[in-house]
């Protein structure tokens, strides 16, 4: 990461997040000012408590210095719990508010997105790199500002007391800037590297402990116990390397200082003998020097957190920077839909790697009509069925609802008038009643129960633990896959859309699950334009029409006895399915 690049994304932090809290800040930055004027202060009062107050005997002297001391050190305490509280609460705030603009830009993203960043690399820079760069900012705001003010006001204060010694201190900038420096660029790589380290291997842990049943029964567990060895070495190596190069950078700098301290010791002495320097002077211009020390090693760790920080943000709006494909057109209306038909016309898909889902793909579905579409894995039926929520745009050609393209509608209204039921039915580790809610947040609990009654649920859930209040755990670990698919067959129901998507719908079911749940779809299905992909082709023979795909393209289409008369593509996989 360049300079440059460094440059930007601190500007893009402090301007696009900073201006929010000015208030709080200009209260954190007066109490950091006062903070640094009482650190520097009380090294400039050792001067007189040690000339006055102790070699020249004067105790009023002495205890004027003494009071002095006392109440800064009162008022240091209580301006720097304001400037902590404050700073750290800006920080955290402005880190919150890059996780929400963050979730809300991963809500809108299509499904092209998310088929090219797996699911737990986008959770890993959601919580692992957000985490480095909350740690990043409450640290410059609590303590990088703090620390170069008091640096500031103490160098003020040795350059008062003796401007030949101070003059000699910098000898320490020069080589511990070389150190911060070439740190600080190895730290951005490492910590980078380290980053994306992290997020393959929430991705490995993803992929085996959520197929484990797969694992075990293909007995893959040394495999994947060397994936995993292989990606935790990798974490581990580093993360070792930048603790080395935090481990390296501060005693480096403690120890330059030292000699630096040393050799000044050297010169103040022969000042002091020479009466150009009282022990006074010398005793204020070293207690600064030592005071000054932790601000500078903080400075110098503040630079590796900074690096840790600015490598997570870059992660991060790289996310936030990834165009939105799928987004409302200016002037965008409502969709109205009065009857529910659905024409495709001349539509072409080709994904973003150049491949050609679908090829001028035209056809309509009446109002109430129910077309299927069948034919073998890869020919783009679900590729076609995602084009009418606009999960995806097409290259060429247009969808229409009632006359009206789907792309010129606004993206909320089309949504809201479609439902949606998959092979891979989303239960959420929340109540039934919620779970079948989500299809109308609004509903009441006599919707949902007669919803449930609808599509064949009530039973079993009435026989749940708590029924309808009954917690299903992750992805619905506690309720059958026959199970699973009645509450989004219910949740459907309550959602009320005149349009309906099923996606193989009954694909993974066993043969008694498969009727209950097909006779929940008859409900479903009635009244509504349906648009069926069908991997059992018995599910389908009452459809109005079928059409059979075929790399892309509609191939044929009829009812059922049409197309088994016409003895091609349809018929052939009715055989084969018959004789399996």
């Amino acid at each position: 990461m360049t300079s440059d690049k460094s440059t930007y994304l601190l500007k893009r932090l402090l301007g696009g997040y900073l201006p929010a809290h000015k208030v709080k800040l200009a209260v954190a930055l007066l109490s950091m000012l006062v903070v640094a004027a009482c650190t520097s202060l009380t090294a400039y009062y050792i001067q007189p408590l040690f000339d006055t107050g102790l070699i020249d005997r004067k105790i009023g002297v002495l205890n004027t210095i003494i009071g002095a001391l006392l109440g800064l050190t009162i008022i240091k305490g209580i301006a720097y719990y304001y400037q902590g509280y404050y700073m750290e609460y800006i920080g955290q705030r402005m880190v919150a508010d890059v996780q929400q603009d963050l979730y809300r830009k991963l809500l809108v993203q299509d499904l092209a997105f998310y088929q090219n960043n797996p699911t737990a690399s986008l959770i890993s820079r959601f919580v692992s790199d957000l985490q480095r760069l909350k740690m990043c900012i409450t640290q410059i705001f609590s303590s990088g500002l703090r620390d170069t003010a008091i640096i500031i006001g103490l160098m003020g204060n040795m350059i008062y007391q003796n401007w030949q010694l101070t003059l000699l201190t910098f000898f320490i900038f020069p080589p511990t800037a070389v150190v911060i420096a070439r740190s600080g660029k190895l730290m951005r790589k490492y910590s980078r590297t380290n980053q994306e380290s992290i997020g393959f291997l929430s991705h490995l842990l993803n992929q085996t402990l959520g197929h484990i049943r797969q694992v075990q029964s293909f007995t893959m567990e040394l495999s994947e116990q060397k994936r995993i060895n292989t990606a935790v070495d990798k974490v581990f190596y580093t993360s070792a390397k930048a603790g080395q190069i935090r481990a390296f950078s501060s005693p480096v700098v403690e120890i330059i200082g030292t000699i630096v301290v040393g050799v000044m010791m050297f010169y103040a002495g022969m000042q002091i003998r020479e009466g150009s320097l009282t022990p006074g002077a010398f005793a204020s211009f070293m207690a600064s020097l030592v005071i000054i020390i932790r601000p500078i090693k903080g400075l110098t760790s503040l630079n590796h957190i900074l690096q840790e920080g600015l490598a997570a943000a870059h992660r991060t709006f790289s996310v936030m920077d990834t165009p939105t494909r799928i987004v409302n057109q200016p002037n965008a209306k409502p969709l109205k839909i009065t009857k529910g038909t659905v024409s495709f016309n001349e539509v072409t898909v080709i994904y973003p790697d150049e491949t050609v889902a679908l090829t001028d793909v035209s056809f309509d579905i009446k109002p109430g009509q129910t077309v299927a579409l069948v034919g073998a894995s890869g020919a783009g039926k679900s590729t076609l069925l995602n084009l009418i929520p606009r999960f995806y745009d097409p290259a060429h050609g247009k969808i229409c609802i009632d006359g009206q393209d789907i792309k010129a509608a606004n993206l909320t209204s089309l949504r809201q008038q479609i439902s949606l039921v998959s092979q891979d039915v989303a239960i959420f580790d929340d109540t039934v009643s919620a779970n079948i809610a989500y299809g109308d947040p609004k509903a009441s609990k006599k919707d949902i129960i007669a919803a449930a009654k609808m599509a064949a649920a009530d039973e079993f859930i009435q026989d749940l633990p708590q029924g309808y209040d009954t917690i299903l755990g992750e992805n619905g670990v506690k309720i059958s896959g026959g199970q699973k698919q009645r509450i989004a067959i219910a949740r459907a129901l309550v959602k009320n859309a005149p349009v309906l998507l099923l996606d193989e719908a009954t694909s993974s079911l066993d043969t008694e699950s498969e009727r209950q749940v097909q006779q929940a779809l008859e409900k479903l299905m009635k009244g509504r334009t349906t648009l069926v992909i069908a991997h059992r082709l018995s599910t389908i023979v009452n459809a109005d029409i079928i059409h059979v795909l075929d790399n892309g393209k509609v191939r044929e289409s009829g009812t059922h006895e049409e197309l088994l008369a016409k003895g091609s593509l349809y018929a052939m996989l009715w055989n084969m399915q018959s004789k399996s």
